[in-house]
């Protein structure tokens, strides 16, 4: 490869990097591209813009995983909402087919495995009072984790973690139910355990946000 053409690969690397570097970093962005204009050797330069657009990278990265991108923030906004959602379906099919709403509980029904809610009425009559409340203050545990992450205000990990335990807690009593009764409502136990996977992945990105956040701050 000539130098000539070393170079021009360095420089698109540069611009490169500075596309993804953050805009909180644009002086950083600068000062690498003036550093670049003062290096003579051709393969150093290509060194160097390859170590910037690594650290653009970095920096990308660390503006995701710390929830500083408004997309980040949005798709971490309806990942909690879906686990809320989530807590809801179960207390709302309850509540349908107890108070004789038919129509919904067959709407619900069709989002069920099997599509048809008949089969969980054995489970249904079965479940005490106790669990459903515990579902519905998980998914309002889950809400408030939301709220608290997109008005910045707070420690959005802890209710997402209160949230998350009284979530565990109704997999260890319906699981007991199932047993009882025979049948089975959960999903397949590898797929399950990699739902909580990704719930308490969730709930680390907001407690590593929060603690750089504070320290930031301070």
């Amino acid at each position: 490869m000539s130098g000539g053409n070393r170079r021009r690969i360095a420089s698109a690397l540069m611009r490169h990097a500075a596309r993804i570097m953050p805009a909180a970093r644009a002086g950083w962005s600068a000062a690498m591209e003036s550093e670049l204009g003062l290096i003579e050797d051709d393969n150093v330069a290509l060194r160097w813009a390859l170590g910037c657009v690594i650290a653009g990278y970095r920096e990308w990265v660390s503006d995701m995983v710390l929830l500083r991108t408004w997309y980040a923030r949005s798709a971490l906004a309806c990942l909690i909402a879906l686990l809320a959602l989530r807590e809801f379906f179960a207390p709302l099919l309850i509540f349908a087919y107890r108070m004789q709403y038919m129509g919904l509980a067959h709407f619900l029904g069709l989002r069920t495995a099997g599509d048809d809610y008949r089969r969980f009425i054995p489970i249904m009559d079965a479940t005490p009072s106790w669990l459903v409340v515990l579902w519905v203050a998980s998914g309002l545990l889950y809400l408030v984790a939301l709220w608290q992450m997109l008005r910045r205000s707070g420690a959005s990990h802890v209710p997402f973690f209160l949230g998350f335990g009284l979530e565990f807690a109704g997999m260890l009593a319906i699981q007991s139910l199932e047993t009882s009764t025979g049948v089975t409502v959960g999903p397949i136990p590898l797929i399950r355990a990699a739902g909580y996977f990704l719930t308490f992945s969730v709930g680390f990105v907001l407690w590593r946000a929060t603690r750089k956040n504070i320290g930031a701050a301070s």
